[in-house]
Order: structure tokens, then C-alpha cells, then sequence
């Protein structure tokens, strides 16, 4: 078993979702690049660019005050692969020949898509290995490269004519969509445009997205001489006296705007072996301080691996400034918005491995800011609200019970500052962007809720995490989480330090005030997810039929939102976020109690209660878990792959191992750890950087060992399992 490799033999289109290759700006998904040779199932041709996206009316039937008007959509485009081959003026494709044989490959130290096969002439009996090599840089985002190597296997002479075009084969505007692939018809909305030929060998081409101004531009270069003809398509001749042909396409992305970049020129111009060679090397730079290696499990081992390399996909190297998708830009599902899975998911495994990414994340965030305190103010209320779903951070739900309702996407954007600066120390960051995320978001909350005089400060009609519970009061991870934010600001920072935020001390006091009168509704250990929610009918999952999950699409909301059932975790992921607040007795009287009646429809949930099974001393329940949700798309188990990977559930499994298994906690001064070795477990090893120290950490079934430290700041006690790295850096 290759543990760096995902391949297969037969195209799918969930397995166009594995092999797709995206570095954070593009993504290329595509197993069929000569749809003449296409003899399994059709599967997506298609390319996403992070940013790029149209706007449509949201259709309302009884549309109210404050609604969102129009809805975001990431533009899905006919992906810049697709060639035709003729082999001595004979159609290389399934009427003139067959494929013998057939193979897909990913690399994740190479970052290259694969695909190769052997195709055989009926007629004279040639054969032809092609080979299709794939990436898109994580170097220069707005590159991909694709080479074409066309190998004669038994026969020494012959031509090949190779057919390839701006970004499509020539019908592809019309034919080469899947309509289940999107909701716009790209034919109807792109306004295709000639670009100048800015050298005698790039060709562009603009494409407009008519609702949102938007502009993208794509410019081509092949590396062998051709000839481009007027329907837009570039044909070169090639012979075989070298007994192989090799062509190169390279295409640049250029968002916003229709002129070639001076930058593009080298990219486009610079050889395959090139960009695959600084591909190799960016891998290695971010597997040197990410890859977790585990000894004793393979499933497991290629799983971890695949998620950390689908994480770094999504994001990019070290350029960008855009969001995580939920699909991160590997399919069309949820219109490619960001989620509140990119804090609490996703950046985890940024913060504690690659910081300066994870603040690409909060900056993100930040310059959304603006947006959010329009938003706050079209409410009627103060501070900021940022979206629950969003391209470019505007609200792009419709169903504000599951959406404007979830107002914890505050606090999750908070907790997020918080974590990443325990984690850094980066006080730049703080100073000029996460005080005032802190600040705004804190005063919609005081805004929102009230002081109530038997319970305390509350926070009525909202949405917590579980979608098959809505429009409660006071939802209990909603107030954790706005508590802990609450808290940490006014613990570490007074009203001076804010004042330039045009804090009033009255205002000060009354974030103080909330924290500390913060209302739970509780029965001895036992905590309600909300005021109303203990006092419903209790759903008993095990008399439902399982064809009849996931519970949202046979059940209308009003019979899920008036029963105890939750799609996914929500006390216990506070439990989860927030493990120095509650003792174990808690975690495991809550445990015992939510988890029978959680359904897991939701991607986002198995990793949760993982790490509370593993916090509990449950381990097989923890190991179940944590192998649910790190073969989310390798099995296809929440059935939709082919609609885009589920990027949460690959954070989610960066943070079951660290969190759960490792037994990962911080606080201002510490981090600590707690190792697990799982059964058949021999070894892991990992590392965390932490207040720019990076840390490896090996443990075996006898032994924990930490190399990196600059001093003494790390102690380990065998005996109880435990490693803590004292902070260097102080408040």
C-alpha cells in the first residue's frame, strides 16, 4: 500500500472529488482529458476559481424586512484539459480502437494528478501510452500545468496531431457539462471575450460574470510550435522518431482583471519538469512540519495524510486571500461559501502547524468586517454579524431559522483570535486586527441579548451547531463560547488598552457584567443544549429505519426542531472547544446522555464526540469515530463525494488525532499533552509549533519524547502519559 498515493482504475465521480488538484485560488477536476477515449461513467469536467462568482435573486415566497436579496454562487468553468489525438489521421478514441488498460494516481509529495493509459488501434493493432501529468502550483497560485506524453509502444515511426483549445475542446460550452454540476448554465452567463495576444505564443480569453462585474482571464501557453485556427482551438503536428512526444500547457488565471500580468509571462513560459520540481519542494517544506507518521496502521496513515494534503489544497501556499470553501474547490456543493467550519475545523491544523496561514485565515475574516457591521446594523443591533455563508462576506442564506439564527459564528470567529494568538504570540495581529474582530463582535452580543432578572444575562432566538434545533433560547454552546470570548477579552486587556474602539467604561463594565452572569440551564451535571430542550420528546433513533437518514430530507424542521434529536454535536463540542471548563463527570453525564440521540447526519460530528470518547477513557468509541471521519470521502459515507470533499471532516481529523488521541489542550502559558497510543498503534510521530518553536513528539507504547526545544521549557512525566511546554513568551 502506497501511503502517499491515492490511486484507482475506474473513473468515478467521486473519485474526480479525491483526485482533484487546487492550491487555494484553482481547482482542476477532471479523469477524462481525451473525452474520446471516455468509456466508464461520465464524470465532472470543471474547473473553480476562489473568488470568482456570480450573483442571482434569492426567490422568496413571502419575503420579509432584512432577508438577503441575492445569493452567491462560485461559477463552475470547463476545465483548461481537455485534448483530442489523431495517430496518422486515424481518431484516437473508442470507434477506432480501445483501452487496454487504464490508471489514476494523486501524489501527495508531488502535488501531481496522473493519468495514464494504453490504447490499441482494431485496425493495425498500435498501441499508445498516454500519460497525462497534472498540478496547480503552490508556488504561483495562478498557474496550472498539464503535460501530455504520447508514447509508441510497438511500432517506431508515425505522426500525432494534437487538438487542444483556449480552455476546452471546442464544444465544450455546450457538451461537456454535467447540468447536476451547477445551478447556472455557464453558456448563459459567461460573456466570452477575444483578449490581445500579448506575445506571439499566449493566447487569452476573458470570461465576465454578469451579475457580480466580475472578470476573469485566462491566458495559454503550449511549449512545442503550433498553430492556432479561428475557433479558438491550437492544433500542433508531431512525429514519433524520438519514440515519445512530449507537449506542455500551461494557463494563467487572472482574476479581475483582462491583461496579462508581468508575472505570468515566466509562469507560462517555464517547463513542466520545472514547476513539477518547486512543486516537490513546497511539498516538502509543508510535510516537513505537518506529516503525522503512524506506525502499525495503514488505513489510518494514508487517511491523516490525505486530509493534511486536502486542507493545504484548499488554502494554498502562501499567497491568497480568500476563505475555505466547505468543498474547499473540488465540487459545486454549498455553492462554494465559506462556513463557520473554517475556525473551529479547519484552521486548527493551520494554527498549530502552519501560523502564517491560519492568520491568512483571520485576515480573511477582518477585512469581511466591514460587511458584518452592515450587517449588524440592518438588524438593528451594534457591533458586527458576520455571515453564516458567504464569498464575499455578504449573507447568502435564505433560511435565516439556520442561518442568521446561528449568531455563535461571532464567538467562532473569536475563539479563532483567541487560539491563535495563545498559540503565536503574535501580537501585530492583535494589536491591529483581532482586538477589533473581539470588540464588535462582543458588542452584538451585549446588543443581542439582555440581562434577565432571575436568570441572568441571556441569549433568546438563536441557532446553535445542531440544524435540527432552532430559534431556542439560550443555546448552550452559543453562551460558552460567547462567555469564553467575553472573558479572555476582559481578563487581558482593560478599557484603556481598547479605548481608540471608543469603549465606554459603562460599555467595559457590561461586558463584564455578561460574562459573569452568563445563564445555563442546567440539571446537576447534567447541561440543557437549551432552556426548552430537555422538557421534549425524546426521539429514539434506533426506530427509524435507515434508509430514512440523513433525518433532514424525510422529516419536515418543525417535527425534528420539537424533539430530542441532534443532526450533530453541539454542548459536547463546546466540551470540546473549551476542555478547562468542564470536569470529566460532565463530559461523560452529557456524553451518555447526547450522544443516543445524535443522528452523525452531518460530516462535522463523528470528530467531536471523538475527542470527548478519548478525553472519557473511551477509546474504541474514540478510534470508531476518528476512522469515520477520516475516510468521510475515501468510503464516500455521507454519499454525496461527488458533490466536493467534506473539508470540516478533514480538519476534523487533524484535531481527533491531536486533540483526541494526542490529547492536545492550551491555555495562556501551556500547552499539554496527554499521548494515546491506539491498539496496533507502534509509534507516531508529529510535530507542533508553538510560539515559534517547532516541536517533534514521538510516542510509542513505553516512551514519549519532545525534540526541538531551545531550553527547559518542556517537561515530560512517563509515568502519567504527559507532556506540557511552558510558553516562552509571556503576556
Amino acid at each position: 500500500m502506497d501511503l502517499w498515493t491515492l490511486s484507482a482504475t475506474q473513473p468515478t465521480r467521486e473519485l474526480a472529488s479525491r483526485l482533484t488538484v487546487s492550491n487555494g485560488l484553482i481547482g482542476v477536476k477532471d479523469l477524462t482529458e481525451i473525452p474520446q477515449l471516455q468509456a466508464g461513467p461520465v464524470t465532472d469536467t470543471v474547473a473553480y476559481v476562489n473568488g470568482f462568482y456570480d450573483y442571482e435573486p434569492i426567490q422568496y415566497g413571502e419575503a420579509q424586512f432584512g432577508f438577503p436579496q441575492r445569493n452567491q454562487t462560485m461559477i463552475p468553468l470547463p476545465a483548461p484539459t481537455q485534448l483530442q489525438l489523431w495517430l496518422d489521421d486515424m481518431a484516437v478514441d473508442l470507434i477506432q480502437g480501445q483501452v487496454i488498460d487504464q490508471h489514476y494516481a494523486l501524489d501527495m509529495r508531488t502535488g501531481q494528478f496522473t493519468h495514464t493509459l494504453i490504447w490499441e488501434a482494431t485496425a493495425t493493432g498500435q498501441q499508445l501510452k498516454i500519460k497525462i501529468d497534472r498540478l496547480t502550483s503552490l508556488h504561483t497560485a495562478a498557474l496550472m500545468g498539464q503535460q501530455l506524453t504520447v508514447e509508441a509502444l510497438n511500432f517506431k515511426t508515425g505522426k500525432l496531431r494534437v487538438v487542444a483549445g483556449l480552455h476546452a475542446t471546442a464544444t465544450a460550452k455546450s457538451t461537456a457539462f454535467d447540468p447536476r454540476l451547477a445551478h447556472y448554465d455557464p453558456h448563459d452567463i459567461l460573456d466570452q471575450q477575444d483578449v490581445s495576444q500579448p506575445t506571439p505564443d499566449i493566447r487569452g480569453l476573458t470570461l465576465n460574470a454578469l451579475h457580480s462585474d466580475q472578470q476573469l482571464s485566462l491566458f495559454v501557453h503550449y511549449d512545442q510550435p503550433g498553430q492556432w485556427v479561428d475557433d479558438g482551438n491550437w492544433t500542433g503536428e508531431f512525429t514519433f522518431d524520438q519514440g515519445q512526444v512530449e507537449l506542455t500547457k500551461t494557463v494563467w488565471f487572472a482574476l479581475g482583471t483582462a491583461t496579462l500580468p508581468e508575472a505570468a509571462t515566466a509562469g507560462l513560459t517555464t517547463s513542466f519538469a520545472t514547476l513539477a520540481e518547486t512543486q516537490t519542494t513546497d511539498l516538502q517544506q509543508f510535510w516537513a512540519t505537518s506529516d503525522i507518521k503512524i506506525s502499525g496502521d495503514e488505513v489510518s496513515q494514508l487517511g491523516i495524510r490525505f486530509s493534511q494534503f486536502g486542507l493545504l489544497q484548499a488554502l494554498g501556499g502562501h499567497q491568497g486571500s480568500h476563505g475555505i470553501a466547505a468543498k474547499g474547490l473540488t465540487g459545486s456543493g454549498y455553492n462554494g461559501h465559506y462556513f463557520w467550519d473554517t475556525e473551529i475545523y479547519e484552521a486548527p491544523f493551520f494554527y498549530w502547524n502552519h501560523p502564517d496561514l491560519a492568520r491568512r485565515l483571520l485576515l480573511v475574516r477582518y477585512h469581511q468586517l466591514p460587511h458584518a457591521k452592515t450587517y449588524a446594523q440592518s438588524l438593528g443591533l451594534a457591533g458586527a454579524l458576520f455571515p453564516w455563508r458567504t464569498i464575499n462576506g455578504e449573507e447568502s442564506s435564505a433560511y435565516f431559522p439556520a442561518s442568521t439564527a446561528a449568531i455563535h459564528i461571532d464567538a467562532d470567529v473569536a475563539y479563532l483570535v483567541i487560539r491563535y494568538f495563545q498559540i503565536t504570540h503574535d501580537a501585530a495581529f492583535m494589536r491591529d486586527y483581532g482586538l477589533e474582530i473581539l470588540i464588535e463582535t462582543s458588542r452584538f452580543y451585549l446588543d443581542y441579548g439582555n440581562f434577565d432578572a432571575q436568570k441572568g444575562f441571556v441569549l433568546n432566538t438563536v441557532t446553535g451547531p445542531d440544524e435540527y434545533t432552532a430559534l431556542v433560547n439560550n443555546n448552550a454552546y452559543t453562551n460558552y463560547l460567547v462567555q469564553f470570548e467575553l472573558r479572555y477579552l476582559t481578563d487581558h486587556y482593560d478599557q484603556r488598552t481598547v479605548g481608540h474602539f471608543k469603549v465606554s467604561n459603562q460599555e467595559w463594565a457590561r461586558f463584564k457584567k455578561a460574562a459573569d452572569e452568563m445563564y445555563f440551564e442546567t440539571q446537576g451535571d447534567l447541561i440543557a443544549q437549551d432552556d426548552s430542550f430537555l422538557s421534549k420528546k425524546r426521539l429514539d433513533l434506533s426506530r427509524i429505519p435507515r434508509d430514512q437518514f440523513p433525518l433532514l430530507t424525510h422529516y419536515h424542521p418543525l417535527v425534528l426542531y420539537r424533539l430530542q434529536v441532534l443532526k450533530q454535536a453541539d454542548l459536547i463540542l463546546a466540551m470540546v472547544l473549551l476542555p478547562e471548563q468542564f470536569t470529566d463527570q460532565q463530559v461523560q453525564t452529557n456524553y451518555d446522555y447526547y450522544e443516543p440521540i445524535t443522528t452523525h447526519d452531518s460530516s462535522l460530528s463523528p470528530a467531536i464526540y471523538a475527542i470527548a470518547a478519548a478525553r472519557l477513557g473511551k477509546y474504541a468509541g474514540a478510534i470508531d469515530f476518528f476512522k469515520r471521519t477520516i475516510n468521510t470521502d475515501l468510503e464516500n459515507l455521507q454519499g454525496n463525494t461527488a458533490d466536493g470533499l467534506h473539508l470540516a471532516a478533514m480538519g476534523g481529523s487533524w484535531i481527533t488525532f491531536a486533540w483526541g488521541l494526542m490529547g492536545l489542550e492550551i491555555d495562556d502559558q501551556h500547552a499539554t499533552l496527554h499521548p494515546y497510543l491506539p491498539t496496533g498503534w507502534t509509534q507516531c510521530a508529529f510535530k507542533l509549533q508553538y510560539r515559534g518553536t517547532v516541536y517533534a513528539i514521538t510516542v510509542t507504547p513505553a516512551d514519549l519524547t519532545v525534540t526541538g526545544a531551545v531550553g527547559d521549557e518542556v517537561t515530560i512525566d512517563q509515568a502519567s502519559r504527559t507532556i506540557q511546554i511552558q510558553a516562552t513568551k509571556q503576556f
